[in-house]
């Protein structure tokens, strides 16, 4: 594409994503992991209704990724990503409100539709324009906000905290609204018309590979429940480690996010993409599994690194979804990928709650992670290497 007057320059779309993604996913969602164990001792929630609050989180995400096409269709992919970073700043600041179970659990449901919106179509632009060759860049600055939203709230959460639920929820607040400037900086002159895909030729052989990425990805957000909602509840009141060393080990998955899409993107380079997606889902399933099974403080940074760079799959799934569909089919393909793993997370947020309360312990969640995980490698191995 050849960058005019009326066309945002692919890095500023670049960052407007990352920024959205910052909102959305590093502090809409990731952000309420360590405040789990303060909402249940400080704030009169019962590890039930904590674990509740989180899956309705999930299941908004599904809502939001559905509404999508109506909302762009409608308003545009600009004016749409506005809206969803409007909603989901909204749901942070009203957050803030210490009125209950009811009331936390709707607004954060809020905050899942508008990261539903958000990361269907914040990638798909994020990388459409970019120039041959900075596709990796274009995905990795956009996930790399992910990974900045973690890493502020693990290092503000537990000074926040000192001063109570209000506070913290104040400070997350903030911070959002200062990722909502930069995003809407950066969508402001708006987005080029989406081009017309393509007609179809030959795609019958690819059905095969599209199913064994839908439920790839499925896996993938299944997989990471236990450490979205659980992580730092099970370092906390599990093992009994202090909120600050939880809220550090929070900033360690942060830092695992920022760094890990740029590292398994190139080690996806050098070995190809099918071999680092089949390693990736490897190695976020002994990350995982670990920290049930040894307990001692190696293991436990190993997990909050390894699991924490669960943005490099992501990147390593779209990056494969681009690969075997070509620009013009991988919108619609991620697009199935992300409503499939919206519902397999919605239900799996609230299964996961029900199986902790029935097992009364951490180690059958985590298991499940793990396992997901591992099913997930098995799906990635089966893409098949006429393609990478």
């Amino acid at each position: 594409m050849t960058e005019t007057a009326t066309t945002p320059h692919w890095a500023r779309l670049a960052v407007g994503a990352g920024a959205a993604l910052f909102v959305g996913m590093g502090v809409g969602r990731f952000s309420y992991t360590p405040m789990v164990p303060a909402l249940v001792a400080d704030g009169g929630f019962s590890a039930a209704e904590a674990g509740t609050v989180g899956a309705c989180n999930l299941a908004g995400f599904l809502v939001g990724a559905l509404m999508q096409p109506a909302l762009r269709r409608a308003w545009g992919e600009a004016a749409a990503q506005r809206l969803a970073i409007a909603v989901t700043l909204a749901a942070l600041i009203a957050s803030i409100a210490p009125w209950g179970f009811f009331w936390l659990a709707s607004w954060r449901g809020l905050a899942g539709v508008g990261v539903g919106v958000i990361m269907v179509q914040s990638l798909a632009v994020a990388t459409r324009w970019a120039p041959a060759g900075r596709l990796g860049a274009a995905a990795g600055i956009a996930f790399t906000g992910v990974g900045i939203g973690i890493v502020l709230s693990g290092v503000m959460l537990p000074a926040l905290l000192d001063h109570g639920l209000t506070a913290a929820w104040a400070g997350l607040a903030l911070i959002g609204a200062l990722g909502s400037a930069v995003a809407l900086w950066a969508w402001a002159p708006g987005v080029p018309a989406v081009p017309a895909p393509a007609a179809a030729t030959g795609a019958a052989p690819a059905a095969g590979a599209q199913a064994r990425l839908v439920l790839a990805h499925v896996m993938f957000t299944l997989g990471l429940i236990p450490h979205t909602i659980y992580w730092i509840d099970y370092l906390v009141r599990g093992l009994g480690h202090s909120a600050a060393t939880g809220g550090g080990h929070w900033a360690l998955f942060g830092l695992g996010a920022m760094t890990g899409t740029y590292l398994w993107g190139r080690l996806g380079d050098r070995i190809g993409l099918r071999a680092g997606l089949v390693a990736a889902f490897a190695s976020l399933a002994v990350g995982t599994a670990l920290p049930v099974l040894e307990t001692a403080g190696w293991a436990l940074v190993f997990s909050s690194l390894v699991v924490g760079a669960q943005p490099g799959c992501s990147a390593l799934l779209s990056g494969r979804a681009h690969q075997i569909f070509g620009a013009a089919g991988m919108p619609a393909v991620w697009r199935r990928m992300v409503l499939a793993s919206g519902i397999g997370q919605a239900l799996g947020g609230y299964a996961l709650v029900a199986l902790f309360e029935w097992s009364g312990g951490y180690a059958a969640v985590f298991g499940v992670g793990a396992t997901a995980f591992t099913l997930g490698a098995v799906a990635a191995a089966g893409l098949g290497r006429r393609t990478g």
